[in-house]
């Protein structure tokens, strides 16, 4: 038998019920799935810049997560595969493949991402 904690024993978000990983963002942890506050701010962070930091449906915008994606594969100027792209979005956020490939069609509309047959690199900072 493993010692490893099975995930039943694994403390659950109280918003959505999945296993915790929790994510740090401007000083406080939120659920990586959810998005849900799970963790107080220590850093100073007022509700006026937590307003500003969600988008127009009121979910959570995590400005990092792409440049943090692409320098776990290779760096934030690497160009890589969609594919790859989607796989590693899908593990950071804990999600399915078919919403990692919303969350990377989302960042071409919104030009964070550019790129053709198959390849995308971070758009330059504007």
């Amino acid at each position: 038998m493993s010692s490893a904690p099975h995930d039943e024993n694994r403390q659950r978000c109280a918003y959505c019920g999945t296993a915790l990983h929790v994510v740090h963002v401007h000083g406080h942890g939120q659920c990586g799935l959810c998005g849900t506050n799970v963790e107080p701010c220590c850093s100073g962070a007022s509700a006026a810049s937590e307003v500003a930091e969600r988008g127009s449906d009121g979910t959570i915008v995590d400005k990092d997560l792409l440049p943090r994606v692409f320098a776990e594969l290779g760096g934030v100027r690497a160009t890589v595969t969609e594919s790859s792209l989607v796989l590693a979005l899908a593990r950071t956020l804990a999600v399915s493949l078919d919403d990692a490939r919303i969350v990377v069609d989302a960042a071409r509309e919104l030009g964070l991402l550019v790129g053709e047959k198959g390849l995308v690199h971070l758009a330059k900072a504007r």
